[in-house]
């Protein structure tokens, strides 16, 4: 039996997030879902991802060796890649879910069992490079299916719709994640000058370095540091927090949990309830709240993001040419990958910021900044040269000893071509 995470004809919901990667590949947590979902899988069962044709070649290069838009003769359950779930959800589908059924939840496929026998028309569509091969419900619709809400209350099940929603869910992943990464881990040793509140809660990596005069306050939520992270004197971090490989965390940060640090990214300042995927650079102060960074993001010096109206109302973003009603208090923004901010950007509750975007001049710029976009204070947004862009990013992957590789230049260039 295979399990196959797939993606859904609502990818572009995930918009910015989901331009340069699969819905699967977006971090939700410490974890993204699909390394959430490798993590606990039993090892009778085979992984096999499904991504839309646009993703297969860098999908294939940076996953060698596994199955990708290709059904083999074998009984299927297939996973949405955009929800998030725990293992006994996975065990439930496994023992208890019927055979040729769908499970619906909030208009969305959430999972489906599928005997060999009846996978021809879902092979067809998966394996099609010459339509758009993503799934919709009506795929589905040969199979018996079925609402549950009992099941997804139960087991946790998270719909992400849009990509606010990995905030509006952050918390509870959240710890799930950091208990599970934890596991095995003995407690910590730390520096005589380092204060820690609830050391029974902290988890630090033997090559990882504490610098004294740093807080770690592990009362409201744990702290795991990993390999060779680097936390300078007077820092102070409150959990729930995760610090990803080779993080620096500079001289004074203020960091209020949760917040999700992923390999790489540089960070000071006063952060809170945000999650950083990779990469990102936040080397100097100003406030970074409820906000989902994509790799090789750049705040500038005092850029600052909003995440409560004045009013304490419900946030609403601009999406596409919606206005929708998030029903979160608490939202700052969302950026794509390798967009960059000035020194004084200050960026409103709920802004939306494409991949490669540039901001500059200070003050407020618009609540939907495109994608390939140059955002200067006081004069028209133009277009970013495509080849202005990727001369650019290829100097920030060599900053970090990475070479572009040529499929990731050509997804650039492609999606270029249709945002």
């Amino acid at each position: 039996m295979n399990i196959l995470l797939f993606e859904d004809n609502f990818y572009g919901n995930l918009s910015p997030l989901s331009l340069l990667r699969p819905v699967y590949d977006i971090v939700t947590g410490v974890y993204t879902n699909r390394e959430r979902l490798e993590d606990f899988l039993p090892s009778k069962l085979k992984l096999s991802l499904h991504c839309r044709n646009l993703l297969l070649p860098l999908m294939g290069l940076e996953n060698k060796g596994k199955k990708i838009n290709r059904i083999d003769k074998d009984d299927y359950i297939f996973i949405n890649g955009s929800v998030m779930f725990d293992e006994e959800f996975i065990l439930w589908v496994m023992k208890k879910m019927k055979w040729n059924t769908v499970l619906l939840s909030e208009g969305k496929v959430i999972s489906a069992k599928v005997e060999k026998e009846k996978l021809t028309y879902l092979k067809h569509k998966i394996e099609n490079e010459n339509i758009d091969n993503t799934l919709t419900i009506k795929d589905f619709d040969y199979l018996e299916s079925f609402e549950s809400n009992e099941i997804v209350k139960k087991y946790s099940v998270k719909v992400i719709h849009y990509s606010w929603d990995i905030i509006k869910y952050f918390d509870s992943i959240f710890a799930k994640d950091l208990l599970s990464i934890s596991i095995n881990k003995k407690r910590s040793s730390i520096h005589s000058k380092v204060s820690a509140v609830n050391l029974k809660n902290i988890r630090i990596a033997k090559s990882a370095n504490i610098y004294p005069s740093v807080v770690l306050d592990a009362d409201a939520g744990m702290i795991y540091i990993d390999d060779k992270a680097t936390i300078e004197p007077f820092s102070y971090i409150k959990g729930p927090v995760y610090i990803g490989k080779n993080v620096l965390v500079k001289s004074g940060a203020k960091i209020f949990g949760p917040c999700s640090f992923g390999a790489g990214c540089k960070v000071t300042g006063e952060i809170s309830g945000s999650i950083f995927h990779s990469n990102v650079n936040k080397q100097h102060d100003g406030f970074i709240g409820n906000t989902y960074a994509c790799p090789y993001v750049n705040f500038g010096a005092d850029t600052v993001t909003s995440n409560l109206k004045n009013n304490y109302s419900k946030i609403r973003v601009k999406f596409g040419a919606e206005q929708i009603n998030t029903g979160m208090q608490f939202l700052g923004s969302i950026v794509g990958d390798h967009s960059k901010f000035g020194i004084n950007t200050m960026l409103n509750t709920g802004t939306i910021v494409g991949i490669f975007a540039n901001i500059a001049g200070g003050g407020f710029p618009d609540k939907q900044i495109d994608s390939f976009s140059w955002n200067i204070l006081g004069s028209q947004p133009v277009k970013y040269k495509i080849e202005e862009a990727i001369s650019t990013a290829k100097i920030v992957f060599a900053r970090r000893q990475i070479e572009m590789p040529k499929e990731y230049e050509e997804l650039i260039r492609e999606i270029y071509k249709l945002v």
